[in-house]
């Protein structure tokens, strides 16, 4: 980073050192806090809240998330409206009970995941099912009108399984852990990789687990528990996890094991899974991994990241997905390790007011091009947990001194913004769902201490539809996914007996106390003489592979590239190599351009062709200086225009930024395509490069609105296809060409000012004459750096003097392009021509081939089976709003296409066999007889009398199946 823009941030330091130095004592709060003050903190965080959910609606209601720098919206996990499914139970636990119902009745009348999308498995269902699930257990406190048989039956609740029924597909593999992608209306898509991340595969029985105990079908919880015991089997020698497996083989493609990104889940929902489905044996799967855990990883309270199969230490790192950590331990009842491992995570957030995505331990720094801080919510989820726990108003200074660093450093006029650098605050523009999802309601529930969330069982809501169902609602136990949504523990209750009688078959004389107590002594006195206790063994010495059905050889997996991930689950090593690519070239480059002249030639072709720029970061300061000059500082104009280009040229924007910024019109994407959104976010460049670049894109688009490209229709002198193709082919002929040079001291001539005949030649000199002046307009890069200038730094009531006057603009010398610049410049232009020239073709063979063809005959009865061809189509389009109305005018079509039917009718079926892509077959009752064979061969053993015999874990007590132990020996 560059000194200047360290100085220009200086008021950020100050202030985190400001909101800081209430905590240098570690875990010692200088504060008290009243009742009063914390109902103000949570009145503070409701604000912030409401002001970028507001923020969402006003601009960005129609897509997933908020961009919260420019003020839109733009789709990132599935084009569903994410934030407002994500933020649904928040504004219930905030008590907006009136926003609530009016999401409820929103969503139950227009959302349909009927779409043809691909999506994420994992963020699909712990955003959008467990979203769904939370709301719907939370909607009788709302207000809402409740179906009969509420919490068992429920608009959101066929919502969420009509989500999840669209997931299974991804379950069907060899091992029974699902794909990472699904497509929502087809399924897996073929060809789909079968790699995934670890969290991906065992964070599912939250989300499933309360959708089988509400619905009554088993299948969701199934796959759920198939899917970690699979994952299971395939954990190493020393019981450690990697970060991305094959799903069908087994196979570990990334050997780093830890506890962030791509594995965190995993341990949360075992815990979790184990509380609210009352099965213990999750736990102890839990506990059987963690001793693992504290082995290998565990290094002065930090947890470092190591190869699964030796662990030895590979990445001395702590990552911000990692502070979830502690509130598992304070779940379990184990706080004194929470609480060291919270202040050493603390003491990161001090350093810089937010924490990194990577932290490198044994530097004491943020890993380089790892510095962005998105909002997340583990660290204060844990402090949440903590306080539940200790009542440490430790972690209360830590929660207020949070909410003011996010006020200060990441609020923008329409939300907040993730902070792009947690070393110099800058913001990037784009506000995750997670900020109203968890962030916010965990900073609120930390300040809430009434909150019905935090109910422990004093109080809650009886159900009684009928004398034999008879259930206890919001009685407390709420259980939290890991996007924060809460599950009501005893809501599960509810349902299980009345979707399936399961004590129907049961031989209750086998329950009754004094029978389980007689076969419990018997099982001790048959075991106790070969009994050895495994506190007692070593290490070394314990049977680690007793407890595994069917594993594999334990022989070590072959090593692979070591790989990390980042906050989307994608693998992070090719950005690594390619920065380190980057830097060795410019290097290289460096000392090349240093050693001589010769090969200049060649060296500027290679770097103009890859286009490698020595990084020069663009800072506020310099941003500052840039309008601080005057014209008077400058002896000529020609003086002036160097200046700015000189300025242009020096600095750097790397692509996170670019693709933040959106600095140019939204309407080049539009007229030109992705592909030209792609191109300017491919790589880093200087401001120059990218004002070129952008100048392009307007010659381009002047060029194609002036010849009319997008607008040629029946009713236009050009509707004659054949004439059409004659005028594309014209353009693409012109295009080719070198025009003469455009007198520049005369305005340009209009189209109505040129003869037909000169119409594309004039309107291309017209395109690249705007183009050239462009290139020396220095009041039109001012504007640009100025639009970097307002976006970057939210100062949007900025102005700024222009150095030029017009008639000095009109002095300056206009260099005229080359014909191979001309050929770059109108690239897309011709790609757009050439296309819709080929479109045209291609049409005017499909019609002559339907002229061509006879249908065959037809046994449906028709109105007019003498109608010519051409009439049957136009009738076919005129009835198709009718058809849509109709679901039995659609099973009509249908059968019509399947005897014969209509030319149209046969030709549109035909193309779409030959166009959709073709998707794994998916059965979902092969699916359920699977998974059950599975469960019912690697079900867990019975749980051994000995697992509690050498100490007898406190937190058991706490728990509703605590008498399922038995005491100790």
């Amino acid at each position: 980073m560059r000194l200047q823009g360290l100085a220009s941030l200086g008021i950020h330091v100050t202030f985190v050192l400001w909101i800081t130095v209430g905590l240098v004592n570690q875990g010692a709060s200088h504060k008290h806090y009243s009742r009063a003050r914390k109902l103000e903190l949570r009145e503070d965080v409701r604000r912030m809240f409401q002001h970028a959910y507001d923020g969402y609606l006003q601009h960005a209601s129609n897509y997933d998330e908020l961009r919260p720098l420019t003020c839109d919206g733009h789709d990132t996990w599935g084009s569903y409206s994410l934030t407002l499914i994500d933020a649904l139970d928040t504004l219930a636990t905030m008590g907006n009970f009136t926003e609530f119902r009016r999401v409820f009745a929103l969503l139950t009348e227009k959302m349909d995941f009927n779409r043809d999308i691909n999506v994420s498995v994992f963020e699909t269902n712990i955003r959008i099912v467990g979203g769904l699930l939370s709301a719907h257990l939370l909607s009788r406190r709302a207000g809402v009108t409740l179906e009969p048989g509420w919490p068992c039956q429920g608009p959101l609740l066929r919502m969420a399984e009509d989500v999840a029924r669209r997931l299974l597909p991804a379950f069907d593999t060899n091992t029974g852990m699902p794909y990472g992608t699904v497509n929502l209306r087809y399924g897996v898509p073929k060809g789909e990789t079968s790699v995934t991340c670890t969290a991906g595969v065992g964070t599912f029985l939250i989300e499933f687990g309360t959708l089988s105990r509400l619905t009554g079908n088993s299948i969701y919880e199934d796959v759920a528990l198939q899917a970690v015991y699979a994952l299971w089997k395939y954990r190493s020698p020393i019981g450690l996890f990697g970060n991305h497996i094959d799903v069908q083989t087994g196979r570990w493609t990334a050997l780093d094991s830890g506890i962030g990104a791509g594995v965190d889940s995993l341990f949360e929902y075992l815990v979790k899974g184990a509380v609210l489905l009352n099965r213990p044996e999750l736990l102890q799967l839990f506990h059987e991994a963690r001793t693992a855990i504290d082995k290998y990883m565990r290094k002065e309270d930090w947890y470092m990241w190591v190869g699964m199969n030796k662990g030895h230490v590979t990445l001395p790192i702590f990552q911000s997905l990692e502070a979830f950590w502690p509130g598992i331990l304070s779940l379990i009842g184990d706080t004194e390790p929470a609480m060291r491992t919270m202040t050493r995570y603390i003491s990161v957030w001090k350093k810089y007011g937010f924490l990194p995505e990577f932290y490198n331990i044994a530097a004491g720094e943020a890993s380089p091009n790892r510095e962005v801080y998105p909002l997340r919510p583990e660290l204060i989820e844990s402090a949440m947990y903590l306080y539940r726990a200790t009542k440490n108003e430790y972690l209360l200074e830590l929660g207020e001194h949070m909410l003011e660093t996010i006020e200060f450093s990441a609020k923008t006029k329409c939300g907040y913004a993730t902070i792009r650098n947690v070393v110099t605050h800058e913001k990037e523009n784009r506000m995750e769902s997670f900020f109203l999802a968890e962030t916010s309601k965990y900073l609120y529930l930390l300040f809430d201490e009434d909150n019905i969330l935090h109910n422990d069982g004093a109080q809650g809501e009886l159900m009684a539809d009928t004398e034999e169902n008879v259930c206890v609602v919001q009685a407390g136990a709420y259980i939290f996914n890991t996007e924060a949504h809460p599950m009501d523990l005893s809501a599960l209750h509810c349902c299980h007996d009345y979707k399936e009688d399961i004590f129907s078959s049961l031989d209750l004389q086998r329950f009754t106390e004094r029978s389980i107590f007689e076969r419990s002594r018997q099982l001790q006195k048959s075991e106790q003489d070969q009994w050895q206790p495994e506190c007692q063994q070593s290490y070394a010495s314990r049977d680690w592979d007793r407890d595994r059905v069917d594993r594999k050889d334990s022989t070590a997996t072959i090593a692979v590239d070591i790989e990390v991930f980042d906050e989307f689950q994608q693998p992070a090593a090719d950005i690594l190599v390619g920065n380190f690519e980057r830097i060795r070239e410019e290097r290289d480059l460096s000392h090349s351009s240093s050693s001589g002249s010769s090969g200049g030639t060649e060296r500027n072709s290679i770097e103009k062709q890859r286009s490698d720029v020595p990084r020069n970061q663009l800072t506020v300061s310099d941003l500052d200086e840039f309008f601080s000059q005057q014209r008077d500082s400058f002896a000529s104009s020609q003086d002036t225009l160097q200046y700015i280009l000189n300025f242009m040229g020096n600095f750097t924007m790397d692509v996170a930024f670019i693709r933040g910024l959106q600095l140019y019109d939204k309407n080049i994407s539009t007229v030109l395509g992705t592909g030209a959104q792609k191109e300017y976010e491919s790589r880093m460049r200087s401001l120059w490069e990218l004002f070129q670049l952008e100048q392009q894109y307007a010659a381009n688009i002047h060029l194609i609105q002036s010849l009319g490209l997008l607008k040629f229709n029946t009713e236009s002198n050009m509707g004659d296809s054949e004439l059409m193709r004659r005028h594309f082919a014209q353009v693409l002929e012109e295009l080719d060409q070198l025009h003469l040079r455009q007198n520049y001291s005369q305005p340009p001539p209009t189209i109505s000012q040129i003869s037909p005949a000169s119409f594309i030649k004039a309107a291309i000199l017209n395109a690249r004459t705007g183009y050239e002046i462009a290139m020396v307009n220095t009041t039109a890069m001012q504007e640009f750096v100025h639009r970097v200038y307002v976006v970057g730094t939210n100062e949007s009531k900025t102005h700024f003097l222009p150095l030029l006057e017009p008639n000095e603009l009109g002095q300056l010398h206009v260099a005229e392009l080359s014909p191979e610049e001309e050929q770059q410049l109108f690239t897309y232009t011709r790609r757009l021509v050439d296309f819709r020239k080929r479109m045209s073709e291609t049409v005017d063979r499909l019609q002559t081939l339907m002229q061509d063809w006879t249908p065959p005959p037809s046994t449906t009865a028709t109105a007019n089976p003498t109608t010519p061809a051409p009439k049957g189509i136009e009738q076919t389009t005129t009835d198709k709003p009718h058809l849509e109305q109709s679901d039995n005018m659609q099973e009509q079509r249908q059968k019509e296409s399947d005897s014969g039917g209509s030319v149209w009718s046969q030709f549109v079926q035909t193309i779409l066999r030959k166009t959709t892509a073709q998707r794994v077959k998916f059965d979902e009752s092969i699916l359920r007889e699977k998974t059950r064979k599975f469960l019912d061969k690697h079900a867990p053993r019975q749980t051994p009398h000995e697992l509690f015999s050498c100490r007898r874990p406190e937190y058991i007590e706490s728990f509703a199946y605590r008498d399922y132990y038995p005491e100790a020996l």
